[in-house]
């Protein structure tokens, strides 16, 4: 560590692995230099704010609540939770702090691919799918506290208001996009408000700085030109009023660094005492007692000792799609038939744990800029650049903060539920040897400049299924996505990668940067371009998103493939809740970052809410109406729209209703009651989950005996 010559409060200390073993080779002396100069930045090491881990020894017997899991969502549950200070919390996580390197918004994808900070998921052999990987497509998922907050692109979408109207709908009572939003603004400081971004659709005063990269690469700003000249209209807030278009995007930051949701919430309560943190240690299940049906406390495991921690109140799970459901199979909670295969004894027969896997899924498309010689995007002139002023190609992710999102020829009528999204990869200043190109010298480098169009489906209709390999915890869990099990998928693909090969041809990108289809190993036996070749290259070099959803599903009482219901209570079980992204029932069409985010503090809320309703009926429990600090001042979800209008991002917002044409025509795109239900009871919406849920899984004579697991549930049925 090379300390920085401003004073700090607080000693620094190195945290977390190093990322220069990421780069290697010719690269690891400079990089192992400059990572000394981050580390000994205070304001990225934030030492005095940092958690500290408790020890089995210095844990309480018991804790109010136990939140499972540290991750995009844990932190914002345990934070809201424990500005009670009547309420003892305790937040449980599998890996370590997050690293001070990791601030560094170019070092995004430093900590991929390792077995200290990140679960190397893949997934089972896919039939359609990254063929080119043997069929097995990686999964990043961060082990470490901030979790994917911490290794993503850090954008900040919020998906579109049909995704939520869809959502109640459907059976999630109560999340419908009018709901939700307060949500979204309860965390949200945009910093650029009044800056091509509106009040009406932002707020300011939570713990999340929101706005762009201090840095951007011409070529981000010459392809927003490039989409205006075909057709699209330019928006600087894909969250605002205008959904379709591209941008350069506004991402989770604080002047040049990554802002985690650990960071936002863990770190400023990290001093609370009646908040305690547990690093490193594998949650291995919830314990439920089998008559009651009531949760008694978590085992977990560390440093190879299994021990266990008492919850009076409710265990919370936020361990992630992919986890939380396999914890709660680990406790017994979930299909009936399945558990018995490992030999689990059955606590709760609930189908729909670990049911309704799906994710965002695309097609990589490489091009090669053809007048534009492949530099080094970090030498030491822009290190320093970031050192001094946290600016200059350190201080963003390149062209991933470039973005673009469109209707497809497949997409709703109305051109209010958009179903393709562009991410643009390139000019990454991630890993480099330092040494800076002579310009005299520049034309003599032979090597051109490569950049890739990841084109996403945003509405997948495939399903798949996460199960247990065996009853043991540590085992990662099998996971069945059936990329391109449905065809529609493939074909907004197709639609997409249209799209995109004509982006490259228009003007400024042809002639400016004579940017060209790269040569790709395979479908070289169809006609390029064409529908077949595309629909080749989707099954070969599959963009396999990080938006995985769905497996603890919310839903209607009715639902049999339900696994929480509108409060996030897991059916059929007392005192535990799932709050993470595998609650929603259908993917948000867009990241799932800010989304996740929103559910977390739902579900804060709707326990907040629970205890003072106790407390106003039997006058024996503690609430937090006195409570204000930087978190923001307690209120019930009720009182929100008459009481605190700040939450809903302007003082003239009102309670939207069927008679208000403004809401209607600017939120969901239908001009009346009926049409809008024809639409998503009666037409498509409906139509995609007849397609995941045939009649012998959802009909009232399930038989789980009959059906057989997994064998029948290769569909995600």
């Amino acid at each position: 560590m090379i300390r920085s010559a401003e004073p700090c409060s607080c000693p620094i200390q190195e945290v977390g692995p190093s990322m220069a073993a990421s780069c290697g080779g010719q690269f690891m002396l400079f990089m192992t230099v400059l990572e000394a100069f981050i580390n000994g930045r205070c304001d990225l090491a934030d030492p005095c704010n940092r958690v500290t881990s408790e020890t089995p020894d210095s844990l309480l017997d018991s804790y109010d609540f136990i939140v499972v899991g540290g991750g995009t969502a844990g932190p914002v549950v345990a934070a809201r939770l424990s500005e009670n200070p009547q309420w003892k919390v305790l937040l449980i996580e599998a890996g370590g702090d997050e690293p001070t390197q990791s601030s560094v918004p170019a070092w995004v994808t430093a900590y991929w691919g390792r077995p200290d900070t990140d679960w190397l998921y893949k997934t089972e052999a896919q039939e359609k799918a990254c063929l080119s990987e043997g069929s097995y497509c990686s999964w990043p998922r961060a082990k470490m506290l901030g979790g994917c907050s911490v290794i993503n692109g850090m954008m900040y979408m919020r998906g579109h208001a049909a995704d939520y109207d869809g959502w109640a709908i459907e059976g999630a009572t109560g999340w419908s996009w009018y709901d939700v939003l307060p949500f979204f603004l309860k965390s949200e400081d945009n910093r650029e408000i009044g800056d091509g971004v509106s009040s009406q659709y932002h707020n300011t005063g939570g713990p999340l700085p929101v706005q762009k990269f201090r840095h951007a690469p011409k070529f981000a700003h010459d392809v927003v030109s490039a989409a205006i000249e075909l057709g699209y209209p330019p928006t600087s807030d894909l969250n605002g009023e205008t959904i379709t278009g591209f941008t350069i995007a506004q991402t989770l930051n604080d002047n040049g660094s990554r802002f985690s949701t650990a960071r936002a919430f863990l770190r400023p309560a990290s001093k609370r005492e009646n908040l305690h943190v547990l690093l490193n240690a594998h949650v291995a299940k919830v314990r439920i007692d089998p008559n009651t049906k009531k949760v008694m406390g978590v085992e977990y495991i560390k440093d190879k000792q299994t021990n266990f921690v008492k919850a009076s109140k409710e265990v919370v799970l936020s361990a992630g799609t992919l986890n939380s459901p396999q914890i709660l199979m680990l406790s017994g909670v979930g299909p009936k038939e399945m558990l018995q295969k490992v030999n689990i004894p059955v606590v709760k027969d609930l189908p729909g744990v670990g049911q309704n896997l799906h994710n965002h899924v695309g097609v990589g498309l490489d091009f090669t800029l053809t007048k534009e010689p492949q530099i080094a995007d970090v030498d030491w002139a822009s290190a320093t650049q970031y050192l001094l002023n946290r600016d200059g190609p350190l201080s963003s992710t390149g062209l991933s903060q470039l973005t673009g999102i469109v209707n497809s020829k497949y997409a709703a009528r109305g051109g209010r539920h958009p179903d393709i999204q562009f991410f643009f990869g390139g000019y990454y200043a991630s890993c480099s040897d330092g040494v800076a190109t002579d310009p005299e010298k520049v034309k003599d480098i032979d090597e051109r400049r490569s950049v890739s169009i990841s084109a996403i489906a945003l509405q997948p209709r495939s399903r798949g299924y996460l199960a247990l390999r065996s009853a043991d915890p540590l085992q990662p869990p099998l996971m069945q996505p059936n990329y391109f099990f449905h065809e529609h998928e493939l074909d907004v693909l197709v639609d997409a990668a249209w799209i995109a090969h004509r982006l490259a041809n228009t003007t400024i990108m042809r002639e400016k940067y004579g940017m060209e289809p790269s040569k790709r190993e395979d479908c070289q036996e169809f006609e390029q371009p064409s529908d077949e070749y595309f629909r080749c290259l989707a099954k070969h070099y599959t963009a396999p998103e990080n938006h995985q959803v769905g497996t603890c599903k919310i839903g209607a009482k009715t639902d049999l493939m339900a696994v929480v219901d509108p409060e996030l209570k897991v059916y059929g079980i007392q005192g535990l809740r799932v709050a993470d992204a595998s609650v929603m029932p259908v993917v948000p069409s867009g990241n799932t970052a800010a989304p996740t985010i929103m559910i977390a503090e739902r579900a804060a809320q709707f326990i907040m809410s629970r205890y003072s309703r106790l407390k106003n009926k039997f006058g024996n429990a503690a609430t937090t109406d006195s409570l204000n600090n930087r978190f923001g001042s307690d209120a019930s979800s009720t009182d929100r729209a008459t009481t605190d209008k700040r939450w809903y991002g302007h003082k003239d917002w009102k309670i939207p209703s069927w008679q208000d044409a403004d809401w209607k025509q600017g939120y969901h795109g239908y001009h009346d009651e009926q049409k809008y239900k024809e639409k998503f009871v009666d037409g498509s919406y409906r139509d995609k989950y007849d397609d995941h849920y045939p009649d012998k899984y959802t009909g009232s004579n399930l038989d789980w005996t009959t059906v057989g697991y997994p064998n029948d549930y290769t569909h995600g049925h």
